[in-house]
């Protein structure tokens, strides 16, 4: 018994391990998105289940007198029955249940043929009783069919060995005992015992044409074995104290070594992973794993293309970056001489020529200053604006072009698509509307970030159109004091003007010169730049999404060519 629960747990094992591959594969594949059947996820996690709560289940069947006991005690290595210990589980119309231990069950039914002697004239208690058996007998992993060795077959049993070995198809987990054997032959001379075996054996045979029409190889397949659990009616007292005698005379090693064998040969646990196996390689490996083949090989194209636009984008960036330098320098420089021109024209001003000096360099609240400003920094960003905004659409529209044809892949394809803020629907829409001028199409307003506070100049020309009416009414009653006076005031405000300009022109330059004025006056600059980063992560991502792709394909291939059968 020990060697075939051994084996039985050892296949279950195997069988676990297989079915964890398989579980793990197919959960591989469905986060690679392969189009995988969740069924066949659940069907692994029912075997799984069943096949770790499973225990080696054996039925006995025979009559009443058979010795069915003795057999399956001598069978397990528990001759004295009393120290079998097993317990009983389950009580129905004389089948019963036994938990022998963790992983053993034994089924034990008093045999179809004594309950009809005892229950003939029951004929729905005989029915109610075929239920039963074959609620617990199918589930059987092994049955021991024990026979009488006079007269192992009777023709009274066709129809029940037909319902039996047709009906629930127990014949490939039987193993037919002869049991009491040492009434029919010499125990004690292996001459006799395989004589009288081989007679008995032809007889079982031809008994099974007759009744079930066995056919050849069924019947080259049949497991005979011939035992005597207690030779010579010894006892088990007598048994006990010559153990290794009995396990010769009692041929039991026999029953033991053509259990193991048909718990080998009948498949068991592996015939579940091989129903997993087969399932996996028609669903996934033979229908899905083509499509997704052709699709990692779009992908790949896709992939490729995506890097292509990475380098150019890297390129233009590059251009686009010494474009900007250059921007910087012509707008110092722009600031600079400017403004020095406005502090020189200032410096030389007298309260005469102020006011046509105001209207032409200032204006009110310093609108012709800020124009030139705005006009200076339009004509020097336009064009480095707007070869970045076309960047901005053409790259937008290729990532646009790279998600939308690897969404049509499907699930396999969702993985590669390119997330996050790499497309600015504002900027595409902006492009396919028209720049309508750099401002808009930089989101910042040049007015507010330039413009000139010219308060000190406004407050005098006001302060001096005053001075000059009152002037213009009673000049004649001005002295050379009063003059004075005004000069040194005109001067004053002259001073606070020159000093405005400098601190202005500093403003600007400091702006100019300021680590975020990429990102102020080229946006796009900034966030193409982020963008190129983010692709080449994204590629990198793909890329070992591919080489997954790579080895779970290859793990396909070796599970079609591992699994094709589980090794005893």
């Amino acid at each position: 018994m020990n060697s075939t629960l051994e084996l039985f747990l050892n296949q279950n094992n195997k069988a676990l391990a297989l079915l964890d591959k398989l579980r793990v594969f197919l959960e591989q594949g469905a986060a690679l998105g392969v189009n995988i059947d969740p069924t066949l996820l659940s069907k692994l996690e029912h075997a799984s289940q069943n096949l770790a709560n499973d225990k080696l289940k054996i039925a006995l069947i025979g009559g009443f007198s058979e010795g069915k006991t003795s057999i399956a005690a001598a069978w397990m290595e528990r001759l004295d029955k009393s120290s079998m210990n097993i317990s009983q589980q389950e009580s129905s119309n004389e089948v019963k249940v036994y938990e022998v231990d963790d992983n053993f069950v034994l089924i034990d039914t008093p045999g179809l043929f004594g309950f009809k002697e005892q229950y003939n004239a029951d004929i729905n208690a005989m029915e109610k009783y075929k239920d039963i058996t074959r609620k617990y007998v199918s589930e059987a992993h092994l049955v021991l069919y024990v026979m009488n060795s006079t007269n192992p077959i009777k023709d009274s049993h066709k129809d029940d060995l037909n319902w039996l070995f047709r009906t629930l198809d127990l014949l490939p987990r039987t193993v037919f005992v002869l049991s009491r054997f040492d009434e029919v032959a010499d125990v004690e001379d292996e001459a006799s015992y395989a004589q009288h075996l081989q007679v008995k054996r032809n007889n079982v045979e031809s008994r099974l044409r007759e009744s079930i029409d066995a056919s050849d190889a069924e019947v080259a397949a049949l497991s005979i074995v011939a035992v005597a659990a207690n030779p010579f009616d010894m006892g088990t007292d007598y048994w006990l104290e010559r153990i290794e005698q009995f396990k010769t005379l009692s041929h039991i090693n026999n029953l033991q070594q053509a259990t193991a064998g048909k718990i080998q040969s009948s498949g068991g646990s592996a015939v579940i992973v091989e129903q997993a196996r087969k399932s996996v390689i028609l669903d996934v490996l033979h229908k899905e794993l083509p499509v997704a083949v052709e699709n990692d090989q779009r992908l790949g194209e896709e992939v490729e293309r995506l890097s292509g636009v990475g380098r150019t984008l890297s390129r233009q960036l590059d251009g686009a970056k010494g474009q900007i330098g250059e921007v910087r320098i012509g707008l110092r420089e722009f600031v600079t001489r400017y403004f020095s021109g406005l502090i020189m024209r200032t410096e030389g001003l007298t309260q005469e020529t102020f006011k046509e000096f105001f209207e032409r360099e200032i204006g009110r609240d310093g609108v012709m200053v800020t124009t030139r400003l705005q006009n200076e920094f339009d004509r020097q960003l336009n064009g480095v604006s707007q070869e970045l905004s076309r960047m901005r659409l053409s790259f937008d529209s290729e990532i646009d072009h790279f998600n939308t044809n690897v969404i049509n892949l499907g699930k396999q394809g969702v993985n590669y698509v390119i997330k996050g803020n790499l497309i600015n629907n504002g900027s595409i829409l902006a492009a396919r509307d028209g720049i309508v001028s750099v401002a808009k199409t930089l989101g910042v307003d040049l007015g507010k970030a330039l413009k000139f506070k010219p308060w000190g100049a406004v407050n005098l020309a006001k302060n001096l159109n005053g001075i000059l009416s009152v002037a213009g009414l009673a000049l004649e009653a001005w002295d050379s004091y009063e003059r004075k006076k005004r000069e040194d005031q005109f001067r004053q405000a002259i001073a606070e003007m020159v000093d405005n300009f400098n601190n202005q022109r500093e403003e600007l330059l400091n702006m100019i010169q300021d680590v975020s004025f990429e990102e102020r006056f080229f946006p796009d600059y900034a966030s193409l730049d982020a963008n190129a980063a983010d692709v080449q992560v994204a590629i990198d991502t793909q890329k070992k999404l591919r080489e997954q792709f790579r080895e779970w394909r290859q793990t396909g291939e070796l599970i079609e060519a591992e699994f094709t059968r589980i090794e005893g």
